[in-house]
């Protein structure tokens, strides 16, 4: 960490959360566990509870509910992966792997292979709502086990449940999250429930970090946490965040000729953490291009540089995640995001955004609630 630059902390981060899950329910870590978290799992839960609130990072906690329940269960600040995104640290949550490992690097990656950038969590081709292929390309390329796979490798009598917009147990609304994580725990057995909601982060891209929309959602979801906790029994709460978000100019390259004529493809991962893949002939000239516009914004890295560097984790890359990360990346450093309008002309009008390497993005609360 520099000044207003917070690099990932692998070794105090949210990776230590689903290694920590794992070496509790008997199944072989990846990375290092969380002792914080280890020290509370000794007393031997029935029901473990990891609760993901979507961009509600420790600038928003300790701006919007400073002495609340959240605040007085938070027992340490965490480090996000990198790209701090939800498709990279979603991930890091349901392997426990780092994002150089399982590959999943950004919001929109390009596959060379179809000629496309792709949005990976609806495989739609990025900047339309088409589908990029005939076939599942993002699960083919960077499909992966998750935790429920490999907890029940090796004991089937856990019961493993996700509680979310995409789970068997399908909510969208925080308090039909708490209604479900109530019945579950009040089942007999052991269980591991991941939990996620995509809200405060909406909210903030579209209103800001600091605004009353935000505030409201904060202070309703910690209202109803409380009251659910209280409910609970031989349960543990973790709640947590993916990333924090930081406030943003909303930038498109298409206002920047001199930069957009270098590409090759649209800029691709996310508009904080962005991979270039530049033609042959522009690739002396656009670095200098690059930083005259954005030098105090930005950090521009060669792709090899970014993939060698640790900023995605150590371990075992993916056999893709190179060639994902392009021939250039630029390290969101400032207040700007850059990307490209749609299909319909239209720029995403965000009033803030996250994957850069500010600290309002990178450090998240480690909230724990035992009951």
């Amino acid at each position: 960490m520099s000044g207003n630059v917070f690099y990932p902390d692998y070794k105090n981060s949210i990776l230590g959360i689903p290694n920590s899950i794992l070496a509790y329910f008997g199944a072989k870590p990846h990375h290092d566990t969380l002792p914080i978290l280890d020290k509370r799992l000794e007393k031997g839960f029935k029901d473990v509870v990891l609760w993901v609130l979507d961009g509600m990072g420790m600038d928003a906690l300790n701006a919007h509910v400073p002495d609340g329940f959240l605040q007085g269960n938070c027992v340490t600040q965490l480090s996000s992966v990198y790209p701090c995104t939800t498709t990279s640290a979603l991930t890091t949550y349901e392997t426990g792997l780092t994002p150089i490992e399982h590959g999943w690097l950004g919001w929109s990656m390009y596959f060379r292979d179809i000629g496309k950038s792709v949005d990976l969590f609806s495989g739609h081709k990025s900047g339309t709502d088409r589908p990029a292929t005939d076939r599942n390309i993002v699960w083919d390329t960077v499909g992966f086990r998750n935790l429920f796979e490999q907890i029940r490798d090796v004991d089937a009598s856990v019961e493993c449940c996700r509680v979310s917009p995409y789970g068997e147990y399908r909510t969208d609304i925080n308090e039909a999250i708490c209604v479900h994580l109530e019945a579950l725990c009040k089942k007999d057995g052991r269980r591991y429930i991941y939990a996620y909601h995509f809200q405060p982060d909406k909210d903030m891209h579209n209103s800001g970090c600091y605004s009353e929309r935000v505030k409201a959602d904060i202070t309703l979801f910690e209202k109803q946490i409380e009251q659910l906790s209280a409910k609970l029994q031989d349960t543990l709460l973790i709640v947590t965040a993916d990333h924090g978000l930081t406030d943003i100019m909303d930038l498109v390259v298409e206002d920047f000729p001199e930069i957009g004529e270098c590409l090759a493809a649209v800029p691709t991962r996310e508009p904080r953490s962005l991979s270039f893949f530049v033609k042959p002939e522009f690739k002396a000239v656009f670095p200098g291009r690059w930083n005259r516009r954005f030098k105090n914004d930005f950090v521009l890295i060669t792709g090899e540089k970014a993939f060698e560097s640790g900023l995605f984790g150590k371990g075992i890359p993916h056999r893709r995640a190179r060639d994902f990360l392009g021939d250039y990346v630029a390290l969101a450093v400032g207040d700007k995001a850059v990307w490209y309008r749609n299909e319909k002309g239209e720029s995403s009008g965000f009033k803030a955004a996250h994957a850069g390497l500010c600290p309002g993005e990178m450090t998240v609360p480690l909230i724990l609630i035992e009951r």
